[in-house]
């Protein structure tokens, strides 16, 4: 069965962000897309926050990776559940690198308009991401 061109965007937005591509990552997404992150409550709108934020965890995790493991399209929606991966090399939420890495599950609800993502909703475990970093304790 051959992807949908929803599926298909997301495969090519996490590519991006992969190859740590801004340019890339952003053409795939609305001029005004807003990016959720759940965890920290944050809300992410237009490219320039959108590029920020991405940026960030790229020089915090230079070798962040994002694996889909599960993509559901809705026909509005897909739904992507991932494994996130990276080494603590730069600063992060407050926190100086440790060197240690980290691989949580995440999921992801893309939302879309006729051609590109029109928003992007972020749950993971941050708690044990920070676990893994050496920057929480049981």
């Amino acid at each position: 069965m051959t992807d949908s061109w929803r599926v298909q965007m997301v495969r090519e937005h996490i590519a991006t962000e992969n190859r740590h591509d801004t340019a890339a990552m952003l053409a795939t997404l609305v001029d005004e897309d807003p990016v959720r992150d759940e965890i920290s409550g944050k809300l992410y709108q237009g490219q320039s926050e959108v590029a920020a934020r991405y940026e960030e965890l790229w020089r915090a995790f230079p070798d962040f990776t994002v694996t889909p493991t599960a993509l559901h399209d809705s026909g509005s929606v897909v739904v992507m559940q991932a494994d996130y991966m990276g080494t603590h090399k730069g600063p992060y939420r407050g926190y100086q690198p440790t060197g240690r890495s980290f691989n949580v599950r995440l999921v992801v609800v893309f939302r879309f308009n006729d051609s590109h993502i029109t928003s992007e909703t972020i749950y993971m475990d941050l708690a044990g991401q920070l676990r893994q970093l050496g920057l929480l304790k049981e």
